[in-house]
């Protein structure tokens, strides 16, 4: 219980979700919790405690459970945290909204796929720092550097908005939007959370020096998200799909290749 609702996961979520706003100029107070009657506030409130659950399954240091390859349930967490928000859209009945939410459904499961690929590579060894295994971790943390931003639907990975003015939001209220705006905040702060966890030496030395670690390069990705605001257009959905597919992907490739060759020497 200590684990799913304080640390390290919903509570750790909200604030990992807090921090991003801040950090990333996006500036979210609380949510108005009474947009969640509506099935689009009730889908992004819903996101966000999965988003929080999943993070739970990560191995963090000092984690009260002290759970071992449960971070494989994380996967599935992150997913239906992310593609659950974009079910009101799709059945809206707008096209312009649902072609907002197409986009990011497509964006976003191949960039978190790549993500994910990533840190399969870099979670089996998470205790493992030797000379053998450093280049699977350094290979992992490039696709992953490369695949975040898409994968949480940031800077030229957003919405087309000059195509669908307001992306998914198009249309609501003005509190639902807020409520949706934060649990975005919180799937993000929690997915950059999670890939820290995954991809930085953690377990390699004291607790507190993880969670130091995790915290310092918390900040620098968040800061660095928001230099990333307003620099490029938005890319068109091939565009992207295909920055993915030849930047990342290969990355997630090697590391995974790396990984298999130390584990032979």
């Amino acid at each position: 219980m200590i684990a799913a609702l304080i640390y390290p996961g919903l509570l750790t979520a909200l604030v990992a979700g807090a921090l991003f706003g801040l950090l990333a100029e996006r500036q979210r107070g609380l949510p108005p919790l009474g947009a969640a009657r509506t099935r689009e506030g009730f889908a992004a409130l819903a996101s966000a405690l999965l988003a929080g659950l999943a993070l739970a399954a990560m191995p963090w240091p000092l984690h009260p459970a002290g759970l071992g390859a449960a971070w494989l349930w994380a996967w599935a967490g992150f997913e239906l945290a992310f593609l659950l928000p974009l079910l009101p859209p799709l059945a809206a009945g707008a096209p312009a909204v649902a072609r907002a939410a197409i986009r990011e459904a497509q964006l976003g499961a191949l960039a978190r796929a790549m993500l994910w690929a990533a840190l399969a590579a870099a979670l089996p060894i998470h205790g493992d720092w030797r000379p053998a295994t450093v280049p699977a971790h350094l290979l992992a943390l490039g696709a992953a550097l490369l695949a975040l931003p898409a994968a949480i639907g940031w800077g030229p990975f957003g919405s087309e908005e000059s195509i669908t003015p307001g992306g998914t939001q198009a249309g609501l209220p003005a509190a639902t939007r807020a409520l949706d705006s934060w649990a975005r905040d919180v799937r993000a702060g929690a997915l950059i959370a999670a890939a820290l966890v995954a991809l930085l030496p953690t377990s390699v030395g004291p607790p507190w020096l993880g969670l130091a670690m995790i915290c310092a390069g918390f900040v620098a990705a968040s800061v660095a998200l928001r230099q990333l605001t307003g620099r490029l257009p938005r890319l068109t959905l091939p565009t992207a799909l295909r920055f993915c597919t030849v930047w990342a992907l290969p990355l997630a490739a090697l590391a995974t290749v790396a990984l298999a060759l130390s584990e032979r020497l």
